[in-house]
């Protein structure tokens, strides 16, 4: 069956829903967006722990000086956001269908 624009509807990878515009091979973006959330869920469930980790660090062993308490902070902060970055990109690529 031909879409309006004239090109073939494409099967989704996953689910078999037919979709115009999808590569071959691709998923359909319902599929794309379940698989997005299972990897969010999967960074943030590793990513409040390695960040609870740099705190931790930084209450023991960063001197009690104001502006090392900042840099602290702001470590913590992008630790956060750093790995939960890289855990989902990763997700998306390695979790199984």
């Amino acid at each position: 069956m031909l879409s309006p624009s004239g090109w073939p509807e494409v099967p989704c990878a996953r689910c078999g829903t037919r979709v115009a515009g999808l590569a071959w091979g691709a998923r359909c973006p319902a599929c794309e967006a379940e698989r997005a959330g299972r990897a969010s869920r999967l960074a943030r469930r590793i990513s409040l722990p390695a960040t609870l980790l740099v705190a931790l660090y930084v209450i023991l062993r960063v001197p009690p000086l104001p502006l090392a308490r900042v840099y602290g902070m702001i470590a913590v902060l992008v630790t956060f956001i750093v790995v939960r970055k890289v855990v989902r990109r990763v997700a998306m690529d390695m979790l199984p269908e």
